[in-house]
This record gives C-alpha cells, structure tokens and sequence, in this order.
C-alpha cells in the first residue's frame, strides 16, 4: 500500500507541475523536460510515470476534475434546485486564479483532443459527466417547480455550457471587462431568460448571491 501510495503523490506531484507549466506557458510550453523540471525531478523521473505528453495532459485533467468535482457537488445540494444551479455554475466560472489556472488546462485539452484520440476520449467523458450534473439539477428544479416542465433539459443544459465555455474563453483572452460579478451576471441572465424568472423564495436562499 505504501508504494502505491508514494506512485500515486509522485503522479499527483508532476500533474501539478504541468498545471503550472500550462498555466504560465500554454499548451506549446509543455514539454517533457519543464514538467520534471517543474517537479524537481529528472526527465527520466518523469518518464516512468508518463510516457507521453498525452499522458500527462490526461492526468492533469483528472486531478483537475477531482479539485472541481467536489465543489460542482456540494454546490448543487441546496435545498432549492435552482438557486443550486445557480451555485454550480457560478462555482466553475474563471473568476480566481485557480480556476483560471483550471481553465487554461482545459483549453489546452481542447486544442490536443483535435489531433489525440486518446485526450478527446477522457474530454468526451468530461462532457457527458458535466452534462449529468447540469441536466440533474435542472431536473430537480422542474420538480420543485422552478423551471417549467416543457423544456428540454439536454437542450437547456448544453446552452448553459457552451454559454460557460464562451465566456470563459473570452475571459483568459481579456476580450471585454469580465470582472466576476460580469461573469454571474452572464449566467444568472441566462438562466433567468430559459427557465423563466426565479422566484422570490430562491433569490432569498441562494449562497452565490453577491
């Protein structure tokens, strides 16, 4: 058990450096060598635990879902679905150095997904898991009568995406003055104009309000 433990921090610890990289250089800045540099470790290090560059770029993406994922989660348990909806979304958004960090990673995972079947596989996977937990919520506020009962869920929630996905985009390019409340607005917005106007009650007990 030990050993695993130790290979598992070792990989933890160069998926970390790569972040860095990606974060400060982009995609073209991540070579093999930085990485381990980064780490403070031999190329050779590095190579026993990753044999490509996919590779890591897949492992940074994993860590990256395990730092997010438990935020999504415990946004979207509010008592009321659409003020967790709410929370959610506005808990992915780049409105911090590290999820603007998250963000540039993911960026990159989009532009090798194109040329690697292997990165566009685990971003497909990332899709459909993000895809479940918008879709889930939505679900449950048509339930507590919070959106209305007609709309098409899938639909709704890819808008809400790509909506998430634009501005994000348009945020690390520093096109136009997304400051983070600008972001929310965005959102919120969004999700005023597709499930209708929220109701006073959830206003009320939203915890991204502000």
């Amino acid at each position: 058990m030990a050993r695993q433990a130790d290979h598992d921090q070792r990989r933890r610890q160069f998926a970390a450096a790569a972040l860095a990289v990606i974060a400060r250089e982009g995609l073209e800045g991540l070579t093999m060598r930085d990485v381990a540099k980064e780490a403070g470790f031999t190329t050779g290090a590095l190579t026993h635990y990753f044999k490509s560059k996919d590779e890591v770029l897949i492992a940074v993406s994993e860590q990256g879902a395990e730092i997010v994922r438990p935020m999504m989660d415990e946004a979207a348990t509010g008592m009321s679905a659409r003020a967790a909806l709410r929370d959610l979304l506005h808990t992915i958004l780049p409105t911090s150095t590290a999820m603007k960090a998250q963000w540039r990673c993911w960026l990159a995972f989009w532009e090798r997904g194109v040329h690697s079947p292997q990165v566009q596989r685990v971003m497909r996977e990332r899709y459909v898991e993000y895809m479940g937990r918008v879709s889930t919520v939505i679900r449950r506020a048509q339930e507590q009568g919070e959106a209305p009962r007609d709309i098409d869920v899938d639909h709704v929630a890819r808008e809400i995406i790509a909506l998430i996905d634009g501005l994000s985009v348009q945020v690390l390019l520093g096109a136009g003055k997304f400051t983070s409340t600008t972001q929310r607005q965005f959102v919120d917005s969004l999700l005023d104009a597709r499930l209708g106007p929220v109701p006073e009650p959830v206003r009320k007990t939203s915890r991204a309000a502000g």
